[in-house]
């Protein structure tokens, strides 16, 4: 998907906002469509075909909670990533929309460059669920609208943001926000999701095909690192094998990632020193010129070995 032909709707009630984005959104190549509120926006995607929506949460007649709600019920509308760009920066509304299927949550006054970078990962996220979409035929599908694919070799990232629970809540969420974002720009064309308990995780080699997966793992790996300062360090865990992915849940289905790789990835990181990243014997030959390493010990059974400081 390309600027020129990615259409945007910016959804908010304020006039001043609208054409800010607006201006901003053709200014990078994209084509935005505006609403003044949620109702307005919800007849608009219904009538055109939206690559992403940009939303407010406080709108009269019908407001971002339920402008979300019903895109995310609509077995249509529902793969439309929507980013939240809100005044409401308190924790329990950002848990809120993403729940509720929001890609991302911005807080205004918002970061130009981390909306950047957010957009443009949403996009290529649409894009290449779309392309996976593609892909597979209606006849594999089951019947409750899910498949399922297997993938023989991946190479999968797990890493835990640590040390969040000594921060304020509010300065944890935009620590994490910022955090986030910058992940989401590293990991480029990989999968990559953000989980629970400040945990992001990315995989090469799935969905679509990667040359150099384990390679694009290892510089994610590296970049991920370079954006830690203070008190806030990773866990990083990373191994290739095997996994399997498919569209899960019936409300609102989304591409999910299991299996293997995802599992033990996981472990090693769980079981890596904080500050750390612990790699399993088969990944640490494609990430051999990016670090040095020294024997990590068997976790459960597994040789890994510990990137050297």
């Amino acid at each position: 998907m390309t600027g020129e032909d990615a259409l945007i709707l910016v959804v908010d009630d304020n006039e001043m906002n609208r054409d800010m984005l607006s201006r901003r959104l053709e200014r990078q190549g994209y084509r935005p469509m505006l609403a003044e509120d949620g109702l307005q926006a919800l007849e608009m995607v219904r009538a055109h075909s939206f690559d992403l929506i940009l939303l407010d949460i406080m709108m009269p007649r019908l407001n971002g909670y339920q402008f979300l709600e019903q895109v995310k019920a609509d077995a249509v509308l529902r793969h439309i990533p929507v980013i939240v760009i809100s005044a409401v920066d308190d924790l329990d509304s950002v848990v809120k929309c993403i729940e509720m299927g929001a890609e991302d949550y911005l807080f205004k006054p918002f970061n130009p460059i981390l909306l950047k970078a957010r957009i443009g990962a949403s996009l290529e996220k649409k894009r290449l669920l779309d392309q996976e979409r593609q892909h597979h035929p209606a006849t594999i599908q089951h019947e409750n609208g899910t498949f399922a694919d297997f993938f023989p070799q991946v190479t999968a990232l797990s890493a835990g943001v640590v040390g969040l629970g000594s921060l304020p809540p509010e300065e944890a969420a935009h620590l994490l926000n910022d955090l986030f974002a910058a992940f989401d720009a590293l990991a480029g064309d990989l999968y990559h999701a953000k989980l629970p308990g400040g945990l992001y995780l990315a995989v090469g080699g799935a969905p679509s095909p990667h040359e150099n997966q384990a390679e694009a793992v290892a510089v994610l790996a590296r970049g991920m690192r370079q954006q830690i300062s203070g008190s806030i360090t990773l866990q990083i865990g990373i191994h290739t094998g095997p996994a399997a992915g498919g569209l899960i849940g019936s409300a609102a289905p989304s591409y999910h990632l299991w299996g293997e790789a995802l599992e033990v990835a996981d472990r090693l990181r769980l079981a890596a020193p904080v500050g750390g990243l612990l790699v399993s014997a088969a990944a640490v030959e494609a990430l051999a010129k990016y670090y040095t390493f020294a024997d990590g010990g068997l976790i459960e059974g597994l040789p890994t070995y510990c990137v050297q400081p």
